[in-house]
């Protein structure tokens, strides 16, 4: 994806919500004062002070009572057994590539990574992260990974504001980019311990490209050992300063050679070459370093089918992949619901399959419509394309034209206000819900000759020891409906769904059974439910 500067112009912001209980009086009365003043959006953007976003939920899961009889008699049933149990679910994540600098810049910076990572946002696990070229001067050949930098600055110190456009070698932002990562892993570090980081390269040092450019070319193979150096060296780096253990590592992005044509930085990789530099070169220096264990995403090419293609190709070629400590990856621009496929080889070789990369960077829609056609593809993605670990592109960022963001900042340096966009809440519904490591199993959704289904529903359904999880997405804009729920074969211990509508987000609301031990939902129309809750076992009272 491209690293352009957005271009919000002098666009305001209206402030959606206050986030934490605990803010600075401060704050609280900035936050009021622009309130106060009615500040609106002009440049398209919507007014969600209408959406109700719950309190946390409290922790008492417990049944309280009795339900009345359901009068339904539709049945959605999970199906658990050895036979019905496809990928484990190794998590979800955004990537911060490209833009670090401007979470960094941003006065509630604390608050955004909070909304991303607290298990009260989005509860994400995977940071994706960003080895840059411009750790490598061009002219003097040198390399500063940047770890004697003060990254701990204040978003309103007036170096930030005044070093913003710095030009560092080449790239705009350079060195507020680094920096800006460091800020983001640093804080997400000491505060969420089990988050997995991983970094990919959009383009190795410009010296040792064929083209000296950041843009196209391809690196030359007298310095595939000089770069295996340079990511083992910032691996180093990042976890002797940092303090965290790397867990993957993707030596490219978007290695397609049509990817240069989109203007950003890119580095081309054939099957060939990119198997070639991993056995020869990256996988010795890993070794050598210690780091032997260290997690490859490869491929990560950037639609969906090119990564099929690459990655069938190169398995075909190089079988021994498989036995490596690895993750095959693809992004998800251009691809159309209906094409998104598991990798066939993948699956053969029972390899992981990884999602690094999504959004729609052609438009900027902030709808729930746009949120549920999202959710949509986040079931595709999950149950036909058999995804285990699942990252979306934007975290949070300035947009104007692209929907590439969940969280919009404002343009202004310092950034001093924020939202949530519509689809950080169909996201949400999977993210907050399903645990890591959790495995998909069937589900199936039966009607009766009294009560049916609308046709455009989609269900996955997820079990981790006694813990399960179903996302319900409804379609459809004019039906909703009741149905029974089940798991084949066991009783539930308890229930509670979380409803995501145009008007709600997250609503939680305790599900007890009927005399007869029966439970029952209502789905409403044009939403996202998810069901969650503990399975009754020998041992449970």
């Amino acid at each position: 994806m491209p690293w352009y500067k957005p271009n919000c112009g002098n666009n305001t912001i209206k402030p959606i919500y206050i986030q934490k209980i605990m803010k600075k009086i401060y704050s609280l009365l900035f936050v009021a004062f622009f309130l106060f003043l009615g500040y609106s959006c002009d440049d398209g953007s919507l007014d969600h002070s209408d959406v109700y976003i719950p309190d946390p939920v409290e922790e008492n899961f417990e049944d309280d009572g009795i339900a009345a009889e359901p009068t339904t008699t539709a049945v959605i049933r999970m199906k658990i057994g050895e036979e019905n149990r496809h990928q484990v679910i190794e998590g979800f994540g955004c990537a911060f590539c490209g833009w670090s600098h401007r979470i960094w810049n941003t006065m509630q910076r604390n608050e955004v990574i909070d909304d991303l990572f607290s298990k009260s946002g989005l509860g994400l696990n995977i940071f994706r992260g960003e080895i840059f070229p411009s750790y490598c001067d061009p002219v003097t050949k040198s390399i500063d990974f940047k770890m004697d930098r003060n990254f701990m600055l204040q978003p309103d110190d007036p170096s930030m504001i005044n070093n913003y456009w710095r030009d560092y070698n080449g790239e705009e932002c350079g060195e507020q980019m680094q920096l800006g990562q460091m800020w983001l892993i640093d804080y997400i570090n000491k505060r969420y311990k089990d988050v997995q980081f991983f970094f990919s390269v959009w383009c190795p040092p410009v010296i040792w490209k064929n083209n000296n450019q950041l843009n196209g070319g391809s690196l030359k193979t007298e310095h595939y050992g000089d770069y295996a150096k340079y990511l083992m060296d910032f691996i180093d780096a990042y976890e002797q300063k940092l303090g965290i253990d790397v867990y993957a590592l993707s030596g490219w992005n978007e290695p397609d050679v049509l990817a240069s044509a989109g203007g950003w930085a890119t580095c081309s990789w054939d099957e060939d070459q990119m198997a070639k530099f991993t056995f020869s070169n990256l996988l010795p220096e890993m070794e050598r370093r210690g780091h032997g264990d260290m997690r490859l995403i490869y491929a990560e090419n950037a639609q969906w089918a090119w990564a099929n293609i690459f990655i069938n190709n190169s398995l075909t070629k190089y079988p021994k992949l498989a036995d490596l400590n690895i993750a095959m990856a693809g992004h998800g621009y251009s691809t159309r619901d209906e094409n998104i496929v598991a990798f066939s080889k993948a699956m053969e070789y029972n390899i992981p399959i990884w999602q690094t990369e999504i959004s729609d960077d052609k438009k900027r829609v902030e709808t729930w419509e746009d949120a549920m056609t999202w959710a949509k593809t986040f079931h595709t993605y999950l149950t036909q394309g058999n995804v285990s670990g699942f990252v979306w592109w934007a975290g949070a960022r300035p947009c104007s034209t692209t929907g590439e963001n969940l969280i919009q900042l404002e343009e202004a340096l310092p950034s001093t206000k924020f939202y949530h966009v519509p689809r950080y809440y169909s996201y949400g519904q999977f993210t907050k819900y399903i645990e890591r490591d959790a495995v998909r199993v069937d589900v199936e959704a039966v009607p009766s000759e009294t009560d049916r289904f609308p046709e455009d529903i989609f269900i996955s359904a997820y079990v981790k020891d006694d813990t399960y999880t179903m996302v319900i997405v409804n379609m459809s804009d004019k039906e909703s409906f009741s149905t029974l729920l089940e798991i084949e074969g066991v009783e539930f211990q308890h229930m509670r769904t979380y409803t995501s509508t145009e008007s709600v987000k997250w609503r939680h609301k305790k599900i007890n059974p009927s005399a007869s031990g029966l439970r029952a939902i209502t789905v409403p129309k044009f939403s996202v439910v998810t069901v969650t809750g503990k399975i009754k076992t020998e041992n449970a009272e």
